[in-house]
């Protein structure tokens, strides 16, 4: 469950609940194993009790529980210090002062009354400031205590501050920790020395890094300071900050003021605007009482609550209308209104859309032995929006078609069935001098994978676009496990143990054959179409050292296993008209596998040739998101707004494609496993209005019988030959299901309110 930014796990939501439940433990006690058991300290390894404290009464909220009764406290913690120290007269040249130190302010009696000269001389009294705090003494050599200087953490929004920072919504929540704030100034009325105030504040920029660092375990890269109406900032202006163009808004305090910065290291900039690195598996696992779009969106990394909780709403429409246009998803003004701003608002990315997605992915990868991460590039056509910017071209020289470009990674378990997406890239560019870094970037994501998912093993898939020299490095340098697609276009070649060198698909071709397999060739459209059919393999499987290209210099060979899939004796097909032999040999199949994985034997050949054949999977899933979803009918202004509609479009895709499966492998699983008990009453209604025979309990639905039905409700009727609806017939179904789902909802809330 997400609270805020904070994820909690499954672990501590089921401890949670019986403790509150349970009575005999205070909110501390609460806020104390909370933070025990989600491992939630700060830098310095101390429990972060005060945002625990601020945590559990909304996480109470969402559970339906309710805390302790808080305690009243015999004393006020944050009582403002007696107004009792004493000013004192100084009035000479600023080198008569002697040394000018900075003490740090560490005792508590110390800080009590440093608080109360703060609250008895400056302006603004004395407030205790949240977060972290560092306070010195302006002490000189001659004349001793003559004011002091405090700094606080910094506010994790100012308009004016972050205007110049120019940082994105998530690298200001990731770095806001390296900002602090000099939150009071103050030397003693009576102290008149000129110079005095920007010695002290060049003082305390040289050494405020070191002893923030040392309290709370981050380095401050820049500081910030305010002056109010009547103060000029000079001492500021001469001590090196800069005042900020504009003032602050005043909506709080009613008085608007001016903001100075001052960087405290060279770089600053980019340090603070680098964006969080966030690997794969960062949440742990999720505890969610709601239904599949709550998993699916309910771990957005958006630091705006309100987005976050409007992405799940528009991801729970998604699916309830699918295929459907924007207006059509979000009938609502409001909605409507809401939908419209998310997808056109800059600090909302793809990554905010997709992160639960992600998340999901790995908790699915989590509980299989192996996983394939199947990566590949697929094309959306948007030629007809000559109105939208920012599209990429598609047809290569100059032809002008223009859509989107997207490098999807999608995981599969042994069987085939979709466990979810762990990459989607659409920033690249159709280049050949780059073409290879998605899939270089594919291959890294699928290792974090890995990493999250630490008794699964991870293998890579890449069809023959991603037959890079640049890849294979990469798998060899980090011990990825990798099978690509050999390329006739990179003439690959292999050192000989003669010394020589020869073309890989020679060398292969001339080994021993290892055995045969029959596989089920998929039917295909476009130039290269095809009729579905079993092909007959001649398998070749040896170990290979592959040589660097020549561009490549002299980079060492890398062993791999070369699995050569032939057909000898492809079936014969109807000529074309133009021929005059009447029928001509299909073209035979002929795959060139290399991998990582195994030795030169059958078993290898055999395994290597599955992994490739469950390639074919992400294929049916561009389909049903191209045609199910519809996503190239899509019509907005940027080509970024269409890039979101892409999140949510896969994510949908992904759904119906996974309920299709699952019917295939899992047929006998309770439906209510995968689809809410909503979904399972709408569709025994509908079914029994169309005459269809519905399961009568116990038992209950099955998945199977759910995807039968479903499929019904577009005109299927299940056969020998083809007993489970196709994924359209299914998205067709899922789309009237829906509407039901929406209608009889509709009805009992009516009926609830009147």
């Amino acid at each position: 469950m997400q609270i805020g930014m904070r994820q909690v796990s499954s672990e501590t939501i089921e401890w949670f609940g019986t403790a509150c439940n349970g009575g005999g433990l205070s909110r501390t006690a609460l806020a104390h194993e909370f933070c025990e058991r989600e491992n939630w300290t700060n830098r310095v390894g101390k429990l972060c009790l005060a945002s625990a404290r601020k945590l559990l009464p909304a996480l109470a909220e969402n559970l339906g529980v309710r805390l302790p009764e808080a305690e009243a406290l015999e004393f006020d913690p944050h009582a403002r210090p007696a107004s009792d120290f004493p000013d004192r007269s100084v009035s000479c040249p600023l080198r008569d002062l002697g040394a000018l130190s900075l003490e740090l302010v560490t005792a508590p009696e110390d800080r009590r009354r440093w608080e109360a000269m703060i609250e008895s001389w400056h302006p603004e009294g004395w407030r205790r400031p949240p977060g972290g705090q560092v306070r010195y003494w302006v002490r000189s050599e001659h004349d001793g205590v003559l004011g002091g200087i405090g700094f606080t953490a910094a506010g994790i929004q100012l308009g004016p501050r972050d205007g110049v920072i120019g940082w994105s919504a998530d690298a200001r929540v990731a770095n806001i920790a390296k900002v602090v704030c000099n939150h009071r100034f103050l030397l003693l009325p009576g102290v008149r020395v000129k110079g005095l105030a920007s010695r002290v504040l060049r003082l305390a920029a040289g050494r405020i890094a070191d002893d923030w660092a040392a309290a709370y375990g981050e380095r401050p890269v820049l500081v910030q300071s305010f002056t109010g109406p009547g103060q000029s900032g000079l001492s500021y202006r001469a001590a090196g900050w800069k005042c900020c163009p504009e003032l602050t808004s005043g909506r709080r305090s009613g008085v608007r003021r001016a903001v100075w910065l001052r960087p405290l290291v060279a770089g600053w900039h980019q340090v603070l605007c680098a964006g969080p690195e966030r690997v794969l598996g960062w949440s742990g696992s999720l505890y969610c009482a709601g239904g599949w779009a709550a998993r699916e969106y309910g771990r957005s990394t958006h630091p705006d609550g309100r987005v976050r909780r409007r992405i799940a709403l528009m991801g729970a429409a998604w699916i309830n209308r699918l295929g459907e246009h924007l207006p059509s998803i979000f009938p609502g003004r409001a909605e409507q209104t809401a939908a419209y701003r998310l997808l056109s608002n800059d600090a909302v990315t793809m990554e905010h859309i997709l992160d639960s997605h992600f998340e999901q992915t790995v908790e699915r990868c989590g509980a299989e032995r192996l996983v394939l991460a199947v990566q590949d590039t697929t094309t959306l056509n948007y030629d007809d929006l000559s109105q939208t910017s920012g599209l990429d071209d598609l047809g290569g020289g100059g032809t002008g078609t223009s859509g989107i470009l997207a490098h999807f990674g999608v995981a599969v378990n042994a069987v085939g069935r979709p466990l979810g997406m762990y990459t989607v890239d659409t920033d690249f560019r159709q280049d050949a001098a780059k073409d290879s870094v998605r899939w270089v970037d594919g291959l890294d994501r699928a290792q974090e994978l890995a990493r999250a998912c630490p008794d699964s093993r991870v293998v890579t898939v890449c069809d023959r676009e991603g037959d890079f020299w640049e890849l294979i490095a990469r798998a060899e340098q980090t011990g990825a496990p990798l099978l690509v697609r050999a390329s006739r276009g990179t003439q690959r070649r292999v050192a000989l143990a003669s010394g020589g060198d020869a073309n890989l698909w020679d060398h292969v071709l001339g080994t021993e054959p290892v055995g045969g397999r029959r596989i089920e060739v998929p039917a295909c459209g476009g130039p290269n179409r095809r009729k579905a059919r079993t092909a007959k393999l001649t398998l070749r499987c040896t170990p290979v050292e592959l040589l660097a290209p020549k561009d490549r210099g002299d980079e060492p060979p890398i062993r791999m296993i070369a699995v050569s899939a032939r057909e000898e004796d492809p079936p014969r097909r109807p000529a074309l008209p133009a021929s005059k032999t009447g029928k001509t040999k299909t073209q035979p199949l002929h795959w060139m596998l290399l991998t990582t994985e195994g030795e030169g034997d059958l078993d290898t050949a055999c395994t290597v040739l599955h992994w490739y054949e469950l390639r074919w999977r992400i294929e049916r899933f561009f389909h049903a998101l191209k045609v199910g979803t519809r996503i190239e009918d899509r019509r907005l202004d940027e080509a970024d707004d269409l890039k979101k509609c892409l999140a949510f479009d896969a994510i949908t895709a992904f759904r119906v494609w996974d309920l299709s499966l699952l019917a295939r492998e899992r047929p006998e699983d309770p439906a209510n496993r995968h689809v809410t008990e909503d979904d399972i009453r709408a569709l025994c209604a509908l079914a029994s209005h169309h005459g269809f025979k519905v399961p009568r309990g116990p038992p209950e639905m099955t998945i199977a019988g759910f995807v039968v039905l479903t499929g019904g409700l577009a005109g299927f009727h299940p056969s020998k030959r083809q007993p489970l609806p196709g994924t359209q017939k299914l998205w067709e179904g899922v789309k009237f299901l829906s509407h039901a789902v929406i209608a009889i909802q509709a009805k009992e809330e009516w009926d609830r309110k009147n």
